[in-house]
């Protein structure tokens, strides 16, 4: 079974996301298209209601690749607080709500890391890609990878890098959160990093045709 990947779909709409995927593919040589940008896209919206992080990036490659009929990148993340029981979790981006901004989820989230002693504040960042790719008259073979970084939580902010959880968090072995790393830094040792390379290595031998898949 062949497959084009010269274009690919991102089913996502964080751009911060976009542009660090955009990095961490280069190798591929793929075209990574913003979901507002392909066609079909933008009236585009799904329920992520999987039991896991690889079953929401599946639910949005899934329907990024049926609306666009293109080969679709679903991307699902979250960090996890071991403290308090691996929350937020599949919740990261809505546990105060689908209206929440992203500083609001940082504050909040930094708030509570400060009601935890010191050595209760270990945590980790998650991340599952899931690539789907049309196949005429099936549902989409789906290429799966997943990555994790573990680390610390701080209770304020730091740095100006990066986006969503970074500030606050510092990875094992560093002593800058993600957002005062460079950016070859992060892409090298993040969740979202080790997910990217996972998912490469699988495209390759897949056997999927097309430029990018070499």
């Amino acid at each position: 079974m062949g497959g084009d990947l010269r274009r690919v779909v991102v089913a996502s709409r964080n751009r911060g996301k976009v542009a660090e995927l955009r990095r961490l593919l280069r190798p591929a040589r793929w075209r990574l298209l913003e979901l507002d940008q392909a066609p079909g896209g933008a009236e585009l919206h799904w329920v992520e209601d999987g039991s896991s992080y690889l079953g929401n990036a599946a639910i949005k490659a899934r329907a990024a690749c049926a609306a666009t009929e293109l080969p679709s990148l679903g991307d699902d993340s979250g960090i996890e607080v071991g403290a308090l029981g691996g929350w937020p979790g599949l919740l990261t981006a809505r546990w105060l709500g689908e209206d929440a901004t992203p500083a609001e989820l940082l504050e909040g989230l930094a708030s509570r890391v400060a009601q935890l002693p010191t050595e209760q504040r270990r945590g980790s960042f998650v991340c599952a890609l899931v690539l789907a790719v049309p196949v005429p008259d099936q549902e989409p073979r789906l290429i799966m990878a997943e990555g994790r970084l573990e680390g610390v939580l701080l209770s304020r902010p730091r740095g100006e890098r990066g986006f969503g959880y970074d500030p606050i968090f510092v990875p094992g072995g560093e002593q800058r959160t993600m957002a005062e790393m460079s950016q070859a830094r992060k892409d090298e040792i993040s969740h979202r990093g080790r997910a990217a390379r996972r998912l490469l290595g699988k495209v390759r031998r897949s056997h999927l045709g097309g430029p990018g898949a070499a």
